[in-house]
């Protein structure tokens, strides 16, 4: 009996799946707080990964890939699925910390620091090799970040008056950004060529832990019909970001994909902007500038030795 073998998937095409998953979380902040007022946190949490988490090992089961999950050593896994899951807990912990809306998008602008992460850390990982480039695209970046948060508040004195000088929040976020660069760095370099993604399995075991903790602390939530559709969708959207960025991180060109990462705290604002009614100003134009510049600088600043 021959054996066919599934033949690897091109880096442009993975690329371009690492990409559209950065798409998709663009929209992140503002679903998923509309799922966490309606259901809970940690039950939303628990819904979207056990559904997601069911879709994709579904979906693995009909291509015949569930075999090729064992194809990754165990202790691969297990060392990207703690990498994946301290990312999904420490950003929980960090996003429910903050006393004031001034707090809160500080630790947004921490969190957002994840793609920088990817970039960095796959120069001990993957072996990349820096260049003069790398430092001034990522500070350029970060201004822009900056710029794009304060042209989504309401009150620039009233933001700049309600941020404290250091928080937990804050550490944990950092935490956060680097727990995702470690997972997607190690996901590359220990994954088996021919191995197929552990996110659905990371997904399920993730979901059922934030289940029994919602069992345990918080009361019984009540959602309209509405909201289990949203659910639905963006729980399929969302296992299938997470699906995409392992096939980037494993086969597709790391650095141009977190070149475009950096882009989703500004497409967030953006998004967040429009569907609040804040608007788009000037401010968040020029942000706007400062990120595609400091991220096409950030392209030049990591490159294969």
């Amino acid at each position: 009996m021959t054996t066919s073998h599934r033949p690897p998937i091109g880096p442009t095409i993975a690329s371009a799946a690492g990409m559209t998953a950065c798409i998709i979380w663009s929209s992140a902040v503002l679903i998923g707080n509309r799922l966490a007022v309606a259901f809970g946190p940690l039950f939303a949490l628990a819904l979207e990964f056990l559904l997601a988490g069911t879709i994709l090992s579904v979906l693995a089961w009909l291509r015949g890939d569930i075999h090729r999950i064992r194809l990754t050593l165990p202790r691969a896994h297990l060392l990207c699925g703690s990498f994946w899951m301290m990312n999904v807990t420490l950003s929980y912990l960090a996003f429910w910390m903050p006393a004031s809306s001034g707090e809160l998008l500080v630790t947004g602008l921490v969190n957002y620091l994840w793609p920088a992460f990817t970039l960095l850390l796959s120069i001990p990982i993957l072996n990349k090799r820096p260049t003069i480039w790398l430092f001034p695209g990522l500070a350029i970046v970060l201004v822009g970040i900056i710029l794009a948060k304060i042209a989504a508040s309401n009150e620039y004195s009233a933001t700049i008056s309600t941020i404290p000088v250091f928080s937990i929040a804050y550490l944990l976020a950092l935490f956060d950004a680097v727990a995702w660069g470690l997972y997607s760095n190690f996901s590359r370099k220990l994954s088996h060529p021919n191995g197929a993604s552990g996110i659905p399995l990371y997904m399920l075991i993730t979901g059922g832990l934030c289940l029994i903790a919602s069992s345990a602390i918080e009361p019984p939530h009540t959602a309209s019909a509405q909201h289990w559709v949203l659910l639905i969708t963006y729980a399929s959207a969302s296992g299938a970001a997470y699906f995409l960025w392992d096939i980037g991180m494993r086969h597709g060109k790391i650095v141009a994909i977190s070149t475009i990462a950096m882009g989703i705290p500004l497409l967030s604002t953006i998004i967040t902007a429009i569907f609040s009614g804040h608007g788009i100003t000037g401010l968040l134009l020029l942000a706007s500038g400062f990120v595609v510049i400091g991220s096409a600088i950030c392209r030049r600043g990591v490159v294969d030795r």
